[in-house]
């Protein structure tokens, strides 16, 4: 019996897990992470990181990450930027830039770069930019508090719209916004304008320095619920999609084998490392 499980186990040791936030390992309307934190002991013993790879803000991730006690680098704004913690094995890489405590590597655009083109669309469709909410506006979209918003608001990379015009109208955006050089993703809530990046390119470039690191080829676990986790998810050797009551399942093009979770949020998280890793 001890031989059947050892290797059983053995497989996933060298393994990596990435995961969404909001609707994935945070329950989208609570934002609270139970069960799945509870799994994060288990996961730390087995030296198995989860990194967090969202569309929030530095701020953000910096509070999310100090509740949980979380000491992974992260990824910030849709794969915009990497920060690395300075006492992490991968903070000396070369062409990383020191900036807020972290070292930091970019794969976006500066959110400045994309506000003249936001404006001009402006007279065309009908959205509204995150950053211009109000807070009461800002508080009744999202849920948060109110100590939340600046924080959420503070944002480097992107510009979270909430969309108020038709798909069609969504659609012509997105062929504009290519045209100019940026790039249009679907979130939970908002539709994402940034940089030409996305989660999956982030993080490819942080399993590639942990595999140069170690020396070993870390295998991956990505989880997301949302169309801008889907190429996070198509690249994973476990892809995971936790399951929505806001949206159906988006669509994933891999060869894996996913996982669709019976149980949304962080229910759906724990059942899904759960059965997977264990």
């Amino acid at each position: 019996m001890l031989d059947a499980e050892k290797i059983y186990i053995e497989p996933m040791k060298d393994l990596i897990i990435f995961t969404d936030l909001d609707g994935s390992l945070l329950d989208a309307e609570s934002y609270t992470a139970s069960p799945a934190d509870t799994l994060f002991e288990l996961l730390d013993s087995h030296g198995i990181p989860v990194i967090f790879n969202s569309s929030k803000t530095l701020q953000e991730m910096i509070k999310i990450r100090r509740l949980m006690g979380n000491n992974q680098p992260f990824v910030v704004e849709n794969g915009s930027a990497v920060y690395v913690p300075l006492d992490h094995e991968i903070a000396a890489t070369a062409g990383l830039e020191s900036v807020h405590g972290y070292r930091r590597y970019v794969l976006g655009q500066e959110r400045q770069q994309f506000q003249s083109f936001l404006r001009s669309m402006q007279a065309e469709f009908r959205f509204r930019p995150l950053t211009e909410m109000s807070e009461a506006e800002f508080i009744g979209v999202t849920g948060l508090t109110r100590a939340d918003v600046p924080m959420a608001q503070t944002r480097e990379f992107s510009e979270p719209l909430l969309w108020h015009d038709s798909e069609d109208a969504l659609n012509t955006l997105a062929t504009k916004t290519v045209a100019a050089g940026f790039h249009l993703v679907l979130g939970g809530r908002f539709v994402h304008l940034m940089g030409s990046t996305d989660k999956s390119l982030a993080q490819r470039w942080l399993l590639n320095r942990m595999r140069l690191i170690h020396g070993k080829d870390f295998k991956v676990m990505a989880l997301g619920d949302s169309e801008n986790d889907a190429q996070m998810l198509a690249d994973a050797d476990y892809p995971v999609l936790i399951r929505s009551d806001k949206h159906g399942f988006p669509e994933i093009k891999t060869k894996a084998s996913i996982y669709r979770t019976t149980h949304t949020g962080p229910i759906g998280w724990h059942e899904a490392v759960r059965r997977i890793f264990l």
